[in-house]
């Protein structure tokens, strides 16, 4: 049987994996943006589809722009949980100080 203290350090353990998967694929993100970004042309480049260079551009700035946003989200969601681990300990170890102090009197 696991105590109440196991059961926490539980689940801040398993908080803190979860947010060390979402900065993995923060990075990956980041990685697929910087690559998008890499794709745009130039007027030389298109060569003869001239026609395309704006439009395509369009959506090379929209796809890296899209993941940027997305990397920033899932980095967001990686603090977050970070956050919320901390927290969870820092009240157990408040809790654990203020009822050891109860039962000593």
């Amino acid at each position: 049987m696991t105590t109440p203290e196991q059961q926490f350090e539980y689940a801040t353990s398993e908080l803190r994996t979860e947010a060390k998967i979402w900065d993995n694929a923060s990075t990956q993100l980041g990685a697929v943006a910087s690559t998008v970004e890499t794709l745009d042309l130039t007027r030389l480049e298109a060569g003869m589809f001239q026609l395309i260079v704006e439009p395509y551009n369009a959506v090379v700035a929209q796809v890296s722009g899209r993941c940027r946003e997305g990397q920033q989200a899932m980095t967001d969601v990686g603090d977050t949980l970070i956050r919320i681990a901390n927290n969870v300990d820092i009240t157990e170890a408040t809790n654990e100080q203020m009822f050891s102090s109860v039962e000593s009197d």
